[in-house]
């Protein structure tokens, strides 16, 4: 798992706003905000799939398709969204793909393998640099999202919140 740390104007101001909430609805909103925090990094990590394997013969789309973001199940009072490979639902084993055959369909599995490396391969990362390329433009989508979610409760309660400032 990849841990990102990083540093946005305006967090300090939304999270004082978030501690006067319920839990539950701080959860509701802070899970599709970190949804929006993760497009642009899985945006890059895809550009980084066709830019590391594209010229492969072998290519054929898999992982850069397989690359998600994905909920992670609750827990206690914290949200946490994963990016991830997922396989789309009906793949099949031993499928054809462009002509190249893929003994396990189109299951993304194989992504782990290219981003660590294994006893025999080196280590060909795709997401951490992406991570890391990307940290500061999701950290700003999160703060944006966050005062969205924040002004559309704020509307819907009759509480004047105003964007950037309290």
């Amino acid at each position: 798992m990849i841990r990102i740390d990083s540093h946005v104007q305006g967090l300090a101001e939304l999270d004082r706003f978030l501690a006067t909430l319920p839990d539950e609805l701080q959860r509701k909103m802070l899970v599709p905000s970190l949804r929006a925090a993760t497009k642009p990094i899985i945006a890059q990590a895809q550009l980084n799939i066709e830019r590391l394997f594209g010229s492969s013969p072998r290519y054929t789309g898999v992982l850069e398709a397989g690359v998600v973001a994905a909920k992670q199940r609750k827990t206690g009072l914290a949200a946490r969204v994963n990016i991830k490979t997922r396989k789309p639902k009906g793949s099949k084993s031993n499928e054809r793909i462009n002509g190249v055959l893929k003994p396990y369909g189109r299951d993304p599995f194989y992504g782990r393998f290219l981003e660590k490396g294994t006893s025999k391969m080196p280590a060909r990362p795709w997401l951490q640099p992406a991570a890391m390329a990307k940290q500061d433009e999701a950290g700003r989508q999160l703060n944006l999202a966050l005062q969205k979610q924040i002004a559309k409760w704020c509307k819907a309660n009759g509480v004047k919140f105003v964007p950037g400032g309290v």
